[in-house]
């Protein structure tokens, strides 16, 4: 699992083979070592109850993150072989602000199935 942080968001992007993980009822993690023999976790689990009876949820505290999300919403991710699949949910942080998680399940490549495109400036000797 890779994860990234912005102000407003959390964005977790999964194989699919962690994406099997959490279908079948386990947890897929992310830890982060940090110095001074401390640790950081983003643990993402899924839940039996529906999303109108509250399964999704996303919890905190200063040693990690712990979301969890609908085994039924799960489910419908890894459908396509070649297509990126999201989930998406917005989660009240104070009363005017909100945190978006965006949950992405990534198609597994083959290494030569890749592309890269590298986009290199054109320096002019002249300037």
């Amino acid at each position: 699992m890779d994860v990234r942080f912005s102000r407003h968001a959390l964005y977790c992007q999964i194989s699919r083979a962690e994406l099997e993980t959490l279908t079948s009822g386990r947890s897929v993690d992310l830890i982060v070592s940090l110095p001074r023999h401390r640790s950081f976790r983003v643990g993402v689990r899924s839940s039996a109850m529906s999303a109108d009876r509250g399964g999704w949820q996303l919890e905190s505290d200063p040693t990690g993150i712990w979301l969890t999300i609908p085994r039924a919403e799960l489910e419908q991710l890894g459908q396509t072989e070649t297509f990126a699949e999201r989930l998406m949910r917005d989660f009240p942080v104070t009363s005017d602000q909100q945190m978006r998680v965006i949950l992405e399940a990534v198609p597994d490549a083959q290494p030569e199935d890749r592309s890269v495109i590298e986009i290199t400036p054109v320096h002019d000797p002249a300037e």
